[in-house]
């Protein structure tokens, strides 16, 4: 290569596992996507399943270092590194990072996040914090709302470049369960070809549901009755159930939506991005959107740069690599 590997940087997490090797001057020369996330690795041999992903790479870079950030800092991962508390940027992240192997390639992983959520209890992120600092590095606004959709989506308020306080919600999670192991699970039916206008009514059916001011519990089982009564046809009830989800998480943040005048920023990909940029425009809130997995890189410069591994020079020049998924 005509450029020179400084460290590879990964994001490890529950179901998937993304490296990539990044030059000195923070440019991204290759990556490798994997479905091989932590609850796959047997016997907790993490360092084995890296080298041997990474292998190629390692052997052309000997001693390159690795930065890794998601659940491999987790109590189920490579080792459970403690959360930082209070808000911070890139530079605590770095200063915080557990070294969890030296030789033949210094290993390190970056911490969690604990903070107050917007309640006043506790909450925690871990990997969201590395996406957050590379949306900041990227330009996204210095202070802000910013929303991570998924399994756990995090609302999150950004002050001056720093992560502050956020608040989780099970919306994914739930919409899951409910899908495979309730009473709705036998109502919908199997993906098939329909208008994108008609999946919009039905989400925005859902939205109205969340919206009205009714139990959630009782919204719920609502969608069977609707269902029953031939309310509403089967083959749009995930779109409604999705809507009732989303709108209910967006309402629960609605005093956050207030102080934080102007967009909000969505750090997402693909049909949940769609659902939320739609979900805010049906409550009246405007949403930039930006791409989740090419910022989460830039979080991990940012970091590497901190610790010395990369320039702050040309950060933001990402070519387009080939890609391998396995």
């Amino acid at each position: 290569m005509s450029v020179t590997a400084a460290f590879i940087g990964t994001d490890w997490g529950t179901t998937s596992f993304r490296s990539y090797l990044i030059a000195s001057d923070g440019e991204l020369l290759d990556r490798i996507v994997r479905p091989a996330g932590i609850l796959t690795v047997e016997d907790g041999n993490f360092g084995a399943v890296l080298h041997n992903v990474c292998e190629e790479w390692m052997r052309e870079h000997p001693a390159i270092p690795v930065l890794m950030c998601g659940m491999i800092g987790s109590r189920h991962g490579w080792r459970d590194v403690p959360y930082v508390i209070g808000e911070v940027g890139a530079a605590e992240l770095a200063s915080a990072t557990l070294v969890v192997q030296e030789e033949p390639n210094r290993i390190q992983i970056v911490p969690g996040l604990q903070a107050t959520c917007f309640d006043g209890g506790p909450d925690v992120m871990r990997g969201e914090e590395t996406i957050l600092i590379g949306a900041i590095a990227a330009g996204a606004p210095q202070t802000g709302l910013f929303c991570l959709p998924g399994t756990h989506s995090k609302w999150v308020a950004v002050q001056n470049g720093n992560i502050g306080s956020f608040s989780t919600y099970l919306t994914g999670e739930l919409f899951a369960m409910l899908k495979e192991r309730s009473v709705l699970t036998g109502l919908i039916a199997e993906k098939s070809k329909l208008p994108d206008a008609l999946h919009e009514q039905s989400f925005h059916h859902g939205l109205a549901m969340a919206s009205d001011g009714t139990s959630l519990l009782h919204r719920l089982f609502s969608i069977r009755a609707q269902y029953l009564t031939e309310s509403v046809p089967r083959y749009v009830v995930e779109d409604v159930l999705s809507g009732l989800l989303i709108g209910t998480e967006i309402i629960s943040v609605a005093q956050q939506l207030r102080r934080h005048a102007g967009k909000i920023t969505l750090l997402s990909s693909g049909t949940i991005a769609k659902r939320y940029r739609s979900a805010l425009t049906y409550f009246g809130h405007a949403s930039e959107l930006i791409e989740a997995d090419a910022v989460c890189v830039l979080g991990l410069c940012a970091i590497a740069e901190k610790l010395g591994h990369i320039s702050s020079a040309g950060r933001g020049a990402m070519a387009h690599p080939r890609e391998i998924i396995l």
